[in-house]
């Protein structure tokens, strides 16, 4: 009876064991599963959410064409307190979104008549009081012309950014945009750069590539529509901390419309935590470049700054006192910015 007790017990003993192991390979199989499905899953996610992990840097000179949301002041006259860059926005609450809706709303007013004028200046909307006469003399446009940058071209989605500014009029910053257009230009015109006098780009309007809305604090953002990219290379998005002090390149369009790198050297990095302008300091260091433009000139604002293999940022602003030096933004303030 002991004997077939204690081998019913060993066999209980044994059957345990065997289930024991079993569960632990089920258990090391599932957490292995669990492992390698969670790390794919959180691949898949960080993916999606950076899908801006390569980009192409441009350099191309654009012509940037736009038209307003509102009509905008451009110049001021005595005895009138509207100032430049003032967006109208209603005259005796008659809405203004065109030109024509304002010349409607001021030819119903008597000559003598004080006008309840609603405006936008810098961040704040509120209501003025002008009369007829100096409404009428007042120059208003609602729309804008100039030439900067291509900075990047997202090859996934074809969204491109540009400028590496806000389009400002006067002290209104951030114009909002109803709709505006890129086009690529030669024929560069180069007016050079010198000590206190900041110089400029001019050039011939060429293909329209993308249209644009958005005009960001470090740029304009859009969708290019028309361009081939597929000889084009790609480069890396460098986080804040990976820009590095020393040499670097931009990439610019020269005068034989050529996409080309100029040596720079980067001499002062801001360790910025949240996105700021002036986060990088450059100087040109190319003999080249500053025989043609004498530093940074007006049209080069949004020029892509790369620095090996990865795109760190792009030219923003001059030193108007020392134009062979300059500031740039990080490249990942103007990939992440709000829209």
């Amino acid at each position: 009876m002991f004997y077939i007790l204690n081998k019913i017990f060993k066999d209980e003993i044994a059957s345990s064991k065997i289930k024991n192991r079993i569960n632990g390979l089920v258990l090391i199989f599932f957490y292995v599963f669990l492992y390698f499905f969670s790390n794919n899953f959180i691949y898949s996610q960080s993916l999606e959410k950076n899908d801006c992990e390569y980009l192409i840097p441009m350099g191309n000179i654009l012509q940037i064409d736009a038209e307003l949301k509102n009509i905008i002041v451009r110049n001021e006259i005595d005895n009138c307190p509207l100032k430049i860059g003032d967006s109208i926005l209603k005259v005796e609450n008659n809405d203004i979104t065109s030109y024509e809706d304002f010349s409607y709303a001021i030819s119903s007013l008597n000559r003598d008549d004080d006008a309840s004028v609603l405006i936008r200046r810098e961040n704040s909307v509120f209501c003025l009081k002008c009369d007829k006469n100096a409404l009428e003399k007042i120059n208003f446009n609602n729309f804008i012309s100039g030439f900067a940058t291509l900075t990047y071209i997202n090859p996934n989605t074809n969204e491109f950014g540009a400028v590496a500014h806000s389009i400002n009029i006067g002290t209104t910053r951030k114009i909002p945009i109803k709709k505006g257009c890129i086009s690529l230009t030669n024929n560069l015109n180069i007016k050079k750069s010198c000590k206190g006098n900041v110089g400029c780009i001019n050039a011939t309007k060429n293909n329209v590539i993308g249209e644009f809305d958005d005009n960001t604090t470090f740029g304009i953002k859009g969708v290019i529509n028309n361009m081939d990219l597929s000889n084009y290379k790609k480069y890396k998005v460098a986080e804040v901390d990976e820009v590095k002090l020393g040499k670097a390149q931009i990439i610019l369009q020269n005068k034989s419309n050529v996409c080309k790198k100029y040596n720079v050297e980067i001499i002062n990095i801001e360790k910025q935590r949240k996105p700021d302008s002036k986060g990088i300091k450059i100087k040109i260091t190319d003999p080249q470049l500053l025989k043609e433009t004498g530093g940074i000139v007006q049209g080069m604002s949004g020029t892509p700054i790369v620095q090996g293999n990865k795109i760190v940022g792009a030219v923003s602003h001059a030193l108007e006192n020392n134009p062979t030096v300059g500031y740039g933004v990080y490249i990942k303030w103007m990939l992440e910015e709000p829209q």
